[in-house]
């Protein structure tokens, strides 16, 4: 069972949202990286066909939570800069040109907003692991949300469809240790650095704003996010579902992890998934379908399905022998 293995990097990036202001429906992408070198790969893949077409950007072998924009024409992921000795944020294109946006920022897990003009990241900047948006091109650096020191650590933002509102997940920091999130194993220990700089220097302060541990959803206008579901059992990102009534999220339901929906309230928690020998992941809102990962141990690779919104008609679409081919950037978990 995949809770029992040493997880490899799961590298991906979809941008699982229509456009902002146009009826482009954004390229289903994905990040591919073989067991024998775990060099990433940036692909499309037609959720019809199944045919993957490789994506002429040379992304570093280094790079990781690497998120494609709506056309798969850049891709923004973070990396140790061996001059500020912190982890930033890049972009790169199909130029192959690469560019550092961020500078002594702690910096990772970025993704495109569906128009591509913004980036979300979360940075360590403050001491605290904070939710930041900046304009593609690097500029207009700020906090999305800063609560009070130590009150809400916020990882994995996401877009909405319509580009207008983020979610992220929060962690009042006053869970038990087997609440914090954790790292889910990868080949190579960047991803854990990171995360580490922060794991020995914790402040408990209270807050008027944060009640639990869970998902918070927040549009971009506010002054606050607003809880849509507690919880303390996750992995990887949540998306809003392509109408944005609903999230879609990974959890673990004591046998295997599996994908549900559950609504902006918090209420309708449905299981979309239910496998008990295998672990399913990654869901993101594509078209009329939802996308997501399957982990196959037969061929030790993560393949990619697609189910309808209510979780039937589960449809292999894609599967590499000894690949990870992920849809989401997933590398945490609060199991």
């Amino acid at each position: 069972m995949i809770k029992k293995l040493a997880m490899t990097l799961a590298a991906a990036a979809l941008l699982f949202a229509t456009g902002c202001g146009d009826s482009k429906t954004p390229l289903l992408t994905y990040v591919a990286r073989a067991n024998s070198d775990s060099i990433p790969h940036l692909y499309t893949l037609n959720e019809g066909t199944g045919q993957s077409t490789a994506i002429a950007i040379p992304i570093p072998d280094l790079a990781i939570f690497i998120a494609a924009n709506s056309d798969a024409t850049k891709v923004t992921y973070c990396r140790w800069s061996d001059t500020t000795e912190t982890y930033e944020i890049f972009v790169m294109g199909t130029d192959g040109v690469e560019k550092q946006l961020t500078t002594n920022a702690d910096a990772c897990e970025s993704v495109f907003s569906p128009d591509g003009k913004t980036i979300a990241y979360i940075s360590l900047q403050t001491g605290d692991f904070v939710t930041y948006t900046m304009n593609a091109d690097g500029s207009n650096q700020k906090a999305f949300y800063l609560p009070d020191a130590g009150t809400l650590e916020q990882y994995y933002p996401q877009f909405s469809a319509d580009g207008k509102s983020l979610v992220f997940y929060g962690w009042t920091e006053t869970a038990s240790s087997n609440a914090r999130p954790h790292h889910k194993g990868m080949k190579g220990v960047q991803v854990q650095k990171w995360f580490d700089q922060k794991v020995n220097s914790r402040v408990n302060v209270k807050s008027s704003v944060v009640i639990s541990d869970g998902w918070y959803v927040m549009h971009l206008t506010d002054s606050a996010p607003t809880l849509a579901y507690a919880t303390d059992s996750w992995w990887g990102p949540a998306v809003f579902t392509h109408d944005g009534s609903k999230l879609l999220l990974t959890m673990w339901d004591g046998t295997a992890d599996n994908i549900f929906s559950v609504k902006l309230d918090g209420s309708g928690l449905t299981p979309l998934t239910t496998s008990t020998d295998t672990d399913n992941f990654s869901p993101v809102a594509h078209k009329n379908l939802i996308l997501f990962n399957r982990y196959n141990s037969e061929t030790s690779s993560w393949d990619i399905y697609s189910m309808d919104q209510n979780g039937g008609n589960q449809t292999l679409v894609h599967s590499t022998a000894d690949t990870w081919e992920t849809l989401l950037d997933s590398y945490w978990s609060g199991d």
